[in-house]
């Protein structure tokens, strides 16, 4: 569940060229149009994003964005099972940093989001050296342990606030219970 964030924030840097935008899929079924991610019976939407917002990665029942104005990634998440209620936000979140070193934390708070309690934490950090900021969301629900997720260079992470804003605003939990 977040080894793919973790994956595509490098990846997107090094390899943008060659993906070119196209999305991979396995095992997950996404509708670009309607910002519509399913997986069996569990499904979620996000808030639009702009077309600067490539889809570069779709797997099981996570997407990831790449900005190339910005050099940042937006990517949502759910990780689906009969145990998602019995972790603590807060590991679920350090379960996002690692890999993540010389950690400094902006906000930690938690947050309504849909009728339920979101972990909400922005955090600066480096990754293999590289420095970047990190908003995070993780929220459990109807069996899901959702994650929206923002990285993006420390220059330009303003550029890019906004329209994470508007993908989480528009995160809506479809499953069934």
């Amino acid at each position: 569940m977040y080894t793919v964030f973790r994956s595509v924030v490098p990846l997107a840097y090094a390899f943008i060229s060659l993906l070119g935008g196209c999305a991979t899929t396995s095992a997950g079924h996404y509708d670009a149009g309607s910002q519509r991610m399913c997986q069996g019976k569990h499904c979620y939407r996000t808030g639009t994003l702009s077309s600067s917002w490539q889809i570069v990665h779709v797997e099981q029942a996570s997407v990831s964005y790449f900005n190339r104005e910005t050099g940042a990634i937006i990517e949502s998440n759910a990780t689906c099972r009969d145990d998602a209620e019995a972790t603590p936000l807060e590991i679920l979140t350090n379960y996002l940093l690692l890999g993540y070193t010389e950690r400094k934390y902006r906000t930690t708070e938690k947050v309504p989001l849909v009728n339920r309690e979101a972990l909400h934490t922005v955090v600066e950090a480096k990754l293999d050296g590289v420095p970047m900021v990190l908003d995070l969301y993780v929220m459990k629900r109807n069996g899901c342990i959702f994650d929206l997720s923002f990285a993006s260079p420390p220059a330009q992470f303003s550029d890019g606030s906004a329209a994470f804003s508007q993908f989480v605003q528009g995160f809506v939990d479809e499953s069934k219970s």
